[in-house]
């Protein structure tokens, strides 16, 4: 492990599953739950390990999507809204081991196949904390009970 990168927080490209139909709904929203198997292997590759430092940060934005080019915002404008998500990356139980499986490999089969030997987990984002920037004047600031309360 490079010293200087030790006990950092790694940025990590990641697929977001979001909720598949048939999961429940109170799962569908672990914006990560699915992160693994790889996250390991990802996180080694970065320098650092989930046991030194499992803290991430997620910013979605609509910048991701035709929103903001449809009305000509810069992505830096706030009306170009983005989402903030910080929290903790943790190994999921053997209970949810099945839901996210599934919800991976629905959305990358290939997966599947990949080497068994490199030590592939499953990880969800435990979320503690949410800014929204989506106007000026300041962040927002929603709680996870909120986040998870709302009907899609």
């Amino acid at each position: 492990m490079n010293p200087a990168l030790r006990g950092r927080e790694p940025a990590l490209c990641a697929s977001i599953n979001p909720a598949e139909p048939e999961l429940p709904p109170d799962r569908g929203r672990e914006v990560l739950r699915a992160a693994g198997p790889g996250q390991q292997h990802r996180l080694a590759a970065a320098g650092a390990a989930v046991p030194i430092n499992s803290n991430a940060s997620l910013t979605v934005s609509l910048a991701q999507t035709p929103y903001c080019k449809k009305h000509r915002y810069d992505p830096q404008n706030p009306l170009c809204a983005h989402i903030i998500f910080c929290g903790s990356i943790v190994k999921v139980n053997d209970s949810e081991a099945g839901i996210a499986k599934k919800a991976l490999f629905s959305r990358h089969p290939e997966m599947e196949s990949w080497p068994k030997d490199h030590n592939w987990f499953f990880a969800k984002f435990n979320i503690t904390n949410i800014w929204v920037l989506d106007y000026f004047g300041g962040l927002k600031i929603v709680t996870p009970e909120e986040y998870y309360s709302v009907k899609p």
